[in-house]
């Protein structure tokens, strides 16, 4: 949680205006009364008024965040996940014949190991540009996001998966290398 004292109320943060209230001139001395007791009280009450303000509206807006982030997920495990539900090119994967199918992950299919390879890879080498820590963050982000597939699945997966895992893990290696980065040794077999 942030710290209270740099968060901000009206534009001003809590420790500003602790300082602005402590630097009144009495109220008293305005009325004409003097008394140092009654500026140090309604000074305490306006701090105490500004506080219960920030905590209330720092409750709101937690308390929004926390119900969107429990409706969405609601929204993900009311939602059911079919195979008629993927589409390729305007045709559900479960209509898809066997010959269909089989040219989609053929060598040079859609969803083959070169072409997947090239997307994965893709995206991490244009999202890094010439960064060696985004290149490795985003082979980092492949293998995890592989790894997370292995326990959704409930084991190991399909041999094509790790041939393109390999593939996409290669493509992102030789652009560490040829940006002078070390060679990179843990890809899953």
């Amino acid at each position: 949680m942030a710290d209270i004292g740099n968060a901000k109320l009206q534009g001003q943060s809590f420790n500003a205006m602790r300082a602005q209230y402590a630097k009144v001139q009495p109220a008293g001395e305005k009325r004409g009364q003097g008394s140092e007791k009654v500026t140090t009280l309604e000074a305490s009450l306006a701090m105490q008024e500004k506080t219960v303000d920030f905590l209330l509206a720092a409750k709101t807006k937690a308390k929004d965040r926390f119900a969107t982030q429990y409706g969405l997920v609601k929204r993900g495990e009311e939602e059911t996940r079919d195979l008629e539900s993927f589409q390729y090119k305007g045709k559900s994967l479960a209509d898809l014949s066997p010959e269909e199918a089989q040219t989609l992950i053929a060598e040079d299919g859609y969803f083959g190991v070169s072409k997947t390879a090239e997307r994965l890879a893709g995206f991490v080498l244009t999202g890094a540009g010439d960064s060696l820590e985004r290149l490795q963050a985003g082979r980092e982000g492949i293998q995890k996001g592989f790894e997370e597939a292995e326990q959704a699945w409930g084991g190991k997966l399909p041999e094509i998966s790790y041939q393109t895992l390999n593939k996409a893990l290669e493509m992102i290696d030789a652009r560490i290398q040829e940006l002078g980065g070390g060679a990179l040794v843990d890809v899953k077999a």
